[in-house]
């Protein structure tokens, strides 16, 4: 999953039946098996357990040490009151995207009345955070700024993208065109990559 916000919780245990864990840690690297680029060394997940017998609590990692676009590499070890360790690497993965998606509004206006669901529009969508299109919605309202009556709220009008980048026109379809009455309708756009992020576009 491409996460665009931290708190994800990872349920990674640790345990030891004989002297019990004093510490448990993480470590965040580029490459497979710890290798590559470390952008987090290790940090304790917790510490001071006093010889408990296991640590089943989920944790979190940094996420502002992780790269965005790419993909990072979380190993754990584990230390227990004897002064052993065992650690196992890449226990899980972690994809990163911030970067709010585009809207390029290329539509130049439609002052032409039409009284059929024919026209095509030039708004285009594109992701450079990494996790690709997921899908664009359309809103429309009798007023400019998503004021007004609302015609037809958030519904999805593309979906599956699953792309870098959307650049075909794309009319209302004949679902909310049936909803629009006459006269002047106003039609914002909000489009989501696959990490959750979204930008919305009015008018």
């Amino acid at each position: 999953t491409w996460r665009g916000a931290p708190g994800t919780a990872y349920n990674v245990d640790f345990a030891d039946l004989a002297s019990g864990l004093t510490t448990v840690q993480y470590r965040i690297t580029s490459a497979e098996g710890g290798g590559g680029t470390v952008h987090k060394d290790w940090t304790d997940i917790a510490a001071g357990l006093g010889g408990a017998a296991s640590y089943n609590t989920d944790w979190t990692v940094d996420f502002s040490a992780l790269p965005e676009a790419a993909t990072s590499y979380v190993s754990a070890r584990a230390y227990d009151a004897a002064g052993q360790t065992a650690s196992l690497q890449d226990v899980f993965y972690i994809k990163k995207d911030v970067t709010l998606p585009t809207v390029t509004d290329d539509q130049l206006g439609d002052d032409t009345w039409r009284s059929a669901d024919t026209a095509v529009y030039n708004v285009d969508f594109a992701d450079a955070g990494g996790s690709l299109l997921q899908k664009a919605q359309i809103k429309v309202t009798t007023g400019p700024a998503q004021t007004g009556t609302v015609i037809s709220d958030w519904a999805d009008r593309i979906t599956g993208i699953n792309a870098a980048s959307y650049t075909a026109d794309w009319g209302l379809g004949g679902g909310v065109w049936g909803l629009l009455p006459e006269g002047q309708s106003y039609v914002s756009v909000r489009v989501y990559d696959t990490a959750s992020n979204l930008r919305a576009v009015s008018d």
